[in-house]
């Protein structure tokens, strides 16, 4: 049986056909994907097409506690934000404080806390914020701030510029700095002569402060069409 003879039928004439197709394709798809996954270069920023986008998360925490505050007394919480915590090619989505206290030496009176952010020493347009609560729950209270709008970590397709998804998940070197709260105890002591047997002279808070960074990681989506389907 000679060649001819062998691809008259329909199904060699496909198998055929693919084989051809894969054959000038591989070259091609092997040249085009070492400078489409690496993206470090700029050209490879600039390149334009199709995009599978995902993220790798890491959280950076810091807990302590105030010590024993009386009514009206004021402790500074500070979590120092480097260049040095952060890997690099990770960018920061949000910063919050949670504030928790216990307050179980005097039924009925419930100790308090506000605190109050001053970002004075943190890189990046950030507004202030103050938050209160009492000590009947635990969480007192939290603040957050979100420094990536849109960040949730979920991935993605979509398509544009390498260069140009990257900039939207930029923390444009914000949130790096010093974070001061300042914790100010609300102590409500029970009145005489109540306050002889359950005496409340004092609170203590716990502080933990917590960071989301991410990386995000761009993978080429190549279509491939089936021959056999034209």
């Amino acid at each position: 049986m000679d060649l001819a003879e062998t691809f008259q039928d329909r199904r060699s004439q496909v198998m055929l056909g693919v084989s051809v197709f894969f054959m000038f394709l591989f070259p091609i798809y092997f040249a085009m994907v070492p400078g489409l996954v690496g993206l470090d270069d700029a050209s490879s920023n600039e390149t334009s097409g199709n995009w599978s986008v995902s993220f790798t998360e890491q959280t950076l925490t810091q807990t302590e506690n105030s010590g024993e505050l009386g009514d009206g007394e004021t402790w500074d919480s500070i979590f120092i934000i480097t260049e040095d915590m952060i890997d690099q090619g990770f960018n920061v989505a949000s910063v919050s404080i949670e504030v928790s206290c216990n307050d179980d030496d005097d039924v009925g009176f419930n100790d308090g806390v506000s605190g109050e952010s001053d970002l004075v020493g943190v890189s990046g347009e950030l507004q202030d914020q103050s938050s209160s609560g009492n000590c009947g729950g635990g969480n007192a209270f939290s603040m957050t701030w979100t420094i990536v709008d849109g960040y949730d970590g979920q991935s993605y397709e979509t398509q544009g510029k390498a260069s140009d998804i990257r900039s939207q998940w930029s923390d444009n070197g914000s949130a790096r700095g010093d974070w001061l709260v300042g914790i100010t105890a609300d102590v409500s002591e029970a009145p005489f002569p109540a306050n002889i047997a359950n005496g409340d002279d004092g609170e203590d808070y716990d502080v933990t402060w917590t960071v989301t960074i991410f990386e995000i990681s761009l993978e080429p989506v190549i279509e491939i069409e089936d021959p056999t389907n034209a």
